[in-house]
């Protein structure tokens, strides 16, 4: 039975600088668990395979089963909470919802203070990884038969009816997830022989592949990775120098040998980037360790709960401490055209290292919220220069027309993305400004202002006052944003809202939130939610899921974004690559009631008793 372990690393060849806080990873223990969770584990699969092509994304059962079993928290004693169709929502009834949704997501956080969760979606990554393995001769010493199941599983649970596979799994099928696919089942095994696992699935993944053009109407940088492979003539591939593959290492680009210690390095960490589920396991994006964990801390004191979850906002305040980024990158690093990092903080763990602008904010966000509370239940506060050191990151990362990048300050012109080799990824070649990062920033800004308003305060009234003009100045003439890390205008309609809002905006005295106002109320649906398909970062306009079906996570994101207008209330990744977040219908339905029990439903009841 597989079973998740978090906070570990051992080996020659794994480096820590935190001793692996928020590591998480699988591993398969024989004998672990008991012939009834045994049971349980094979009826999730089963129950997700039967509904593969109505619900793709998984829902994390197998960490759920583990965590809540570790903590041995009793999710039975609160009462479900149904309201009948006339009935009012109140204040006790929102109460016990929120009880009881903090009460389960204390209950899935790794004693570490994060909270594991898939951060997955795209089809390609997986193929890559085998490809690589079988090329480097490395494939039995990191997948081991196990390993080799339960990715088969996914690959088949995420195959489309027509034979093919999309470029995520809510994709339809296309020629590059579908050749990559068919050749990594080939390379584990599957139809040799005779064997395979699914009864005909793997002849029809080679039967869409031949009636759609074959591995010609794959993109120049598929093709490459198949001529590595032997599978794929060099000359039908767009003209690469085979020269670079023999570059010298002292190069910034170079082949790695399978033998050096570097390589050895590498394959340490790949455990890192697996992640199992009811449908199978897959190759994650990076993790989303941090990010997660500090919408959870803020969903969490949102409910003024904290008094009973002090032990679990404690663990995460840890968390979110240790992840900070203490230290630029080594070197001269300017010379490489890199950025600071020092007091930034990364999507995932401190180990991975890659600051992210929203990220950084948001955890800002949480440590200043976090700071206001007793140190008995939450902790000692961080120390005041860390802060300091995280406004100082974010501050260079604004551009001239005040809007934020996220990996990095932009330095090159847009126009360069004419020059965008991939062929599959929007915007992808240059550092672009982003409407989420930009009031992400700006509330972490407002905020930090407020506690601490002797710090940089002349260098952060400009630099807000130049991000709401941004933010004012991307809204499309339909009153919404488009959203380049969500889906996708519902997710940054919401974003672009709660910063307007934080700098004192309403609906009253904001002409953009009047407009985002009538956006949103526009797209309500007849059921009272929202529900926007993936298809809107294609389609660069809002396009609503099949059915007129509502999502719990976008009817979450609307709901606050129309509390945040000041208006009474009455009643998507990287554009072209989804990425599906587990821990959000956790985490932003709590939210999203505790807002409404704040902002809606307690003052409507102290004008009613005044």
């Amino acid at each position: 039975m597989w079973k998740l372990k978090v906070g570990k690393g051992e080996g020659p060849w794994l480096r820590s600088i935190n001793n692996f806080v928020g590591r998480q990873i699988w591993e398969f223990e024989e004998d672990e668990g008991s012939p009834e969770e045994r049971d349980m584990v094979e009826k999730a699969r089963e129950l997700y395979h039967q509904n593969r092509f109505q619900v793709k994304p998984s829902s994390d059962i197998l960490m759920q089963m583990q965590l809540i079993k570790e903590k041995q928290i009793d999710l039975t004693s609160t009462p479900v909470v149904r309201l009948g169709s006339s009935e009012e929502v109140s204040a006790e009834k929102v109460e016990m919802v929120m009880r009881k949704a903090v009460c389960f997501i204390s209950s899935i956080q790794a004693h570490d203070g994060h909270w594991p969760s898939e951060c997955a979606g795209p089809l390609f990554y997986t193929p890559l990884l085998i490809m690589v393995l079988n090329l480097s001769g490395a494939t039995n010493s990191v997948i081991s038969s196990e390993h080799k199941k339960e990715i088969i599983r996914h690959i088949y649970n995420h195959q489309n009816k027509d034979g093919g596979w999309g470029f995520h799994i809510e994709g339809h099928s296309i020629m590059l997830s579908t050749a990559f696919n068919y050749i990594t089942l080939r390379i584990l095994g599957e139809g040799s022989a005779g064997k395979e696992s699914d009864h005909g699935a793997l002849g029809k993944g080679r039967r869409w592949i031949l009636d759609h053009g074959s591995l010609t109407a794959i993109p120049s940088w598929g093709k490459m990775a198949l001529s590595v492979l032997g599978l794929y003539e060099w000359t039908g591939c767009n003209p690469v120098p085979p020269e670079l593959f023999l570059s010298p290492s002292f190069l910034p680009f170079h082949p790695e040998e399978p033998n050096s210690s570097a390589y050895k390095c590498h394959l340490a960490r790949v455990p890192d980037y697996l992640w199992v589920a009811e449908d199978g396991m897959k190759v994650q994006n990076l993790g989303s360790q941090l990010w997660d964990s500090v919408f959870a801390v803020q969903a969490i004191i949102a409910t003024n709960l904290e008094d009973e979850f002090g032990t679990t906002l404690k663990r995460a305040h840890n968390f979110i401490e240790e992840t900070q980024i203490r230290e630029n990158p080594s070197g001269d690093f300017r010379s490489m055209y890199r950025g600071n990092s020092k007091g930034g903080w990364p999507l995932s763990e401190q180990d991975q290292g890659w600051q992210v602008s929203d990220c950084t904010a948001e955890a800002l966000k949480a440590l200043l919220l976090l700071s206001q509370m007793s140190p008995k239940i939450v902790g000692e506060q961080i120390e005041t220069n860390r802060l300091y050191e995280a406004v100082d990151f974010l501050l260079p990362y604004q551009s001239k027309n005040g809007g934020f990048a996220i990996w990095e300050p932009t330095t090159a012109p847009k126009w360069l993305e004419l020059l965008n080799a991939s062929e599959v990824f929007g915007n992808a070649f240059v550092e672009h400004e982003y409407v989420e990062c930009a009031s992400s920033i700006v509330q972490a800004l407002v905020m930090f202002q407020q506690l601490y308003p002797e710090y940089r305060n002349k260098e952060i009234k400009t630099s807000l006052a130049r991000a709401i003009q941004f933010i004012e100045n991307t809204q499309a003439p339909d009153g919404s944003w488009y959203g380049y890390w969500g889906v996708c205008y519902t997710y940054a309609t919401w974003f672009a809202l709660t910063g307007l809002a934080s700098v004192g905006l309403t609906y009253s005295t904001s002409q953009a939130i009047r407009k985002a106002t009538e956006f949103l109320l526009a797209t309500q649906l007849d059921s009272g939610g929202w529900g926007e398909s993936h298809l809107s970062c294609y389609n660069v306009k809002y396009t609503p899921l099949e059915g007129n079906r509502s999502n719990i996570v976008q009817t979450s994101w609307a709901l606050m974004a129309l509390i945040h207008t000041g208006q009474e209330i009455t009643g998507s990744s990287m554009g072209t690559l989804n990425l599906h977040y587990a821990s959000f219908k956790n985490t932003f339905p709590l939210m999203a009631l505790a807002e409404y029990r704040k902002s809606v439903i307690l003052p409507s009841q102290n004008i009613s008793s005044s």
